[in-house]
């Protein structure tokens, strides 16, 4: 599959689960079951994709005419998602304001750097590689995304790894949203 088309069918797919996370229903009890489960693909997915696009896309396209500063940009947005995505993981009851408010700080985050990269990063791919190179550059994405998310890159403790200064270790209580992340004591 062509690299371009299946970057952004995984920016479609994040956009259909976040909005699947906000959505009510009266029985509590299968909310709070589809909310943990649409979490954890989303964390999945998310992370696969990030690690597989710097490991495999990214070196492509910063060869690309102008391709490095974008690049550097979107490596740099990567954390500030996994940032996002971990303050989500981190919230206990996805019932509570504070997942909703989670929810809706890496909504903003993801949308900001879907739209720059589809903007910029995809657009070089699109004009410098031919066919048969973003083919190419597609499998390998696709292969080492899958790879990752076979292994559980997005549990929490992956997620924190790939976190500067992230709070080590599962909290002893998964926090609220509301509460500050624990520091060093």
């Amino acid at each position: 599959m062509d690299v371009v088309e299946a970057i952004v069918g995984d920016h479609v797919r994040f956009e259909q689960l976040l909005r699947a996370l906000r959505v009510r229903d009266v029985d509590l009890d299968a909310v709070r079951e589809r909310r943990a489960a649409l979490r954890a693909e989303l964390a999945h997915l998310l992370i696969g994709h990030a690690i597989a696009e710097e490991s495999e896309v990214y070196p492509k396209l910063r060869e690309l005419a102008g391709g490095g500063a974008h690049v550097e940009h979107g490596a740099d947005e990567h954390v500030e998602g996994h940032r996002r995505l971990l303050a989500l993981l981190d919230v206990g009851d996805v019932l509570s304001p504070a997942f909703d408010r989670a929810v809706g700080k890496l909504a903003n985050s993801l949308a900001h750097h879907v739209d720059e990269e589809e903007r910029t990063l995809l657009n070089d791919a699109r004009l410098h590689l031919g066919g048969a190179a973003r083919e190419a550059l597609g499998a390998a994405w696709l292969a080492e995304r899958d790879r990752l998310i076979a292994t559980g890159c997005g549990s929490r403790a992956a997620v924190a790894a790939l976190v500067p200064d992230a709070p080590s270790g599962v909290p002893a209580q998964r926090r609220s949203a509301d509460a500050p992340l624990r520091g060093p004591a």
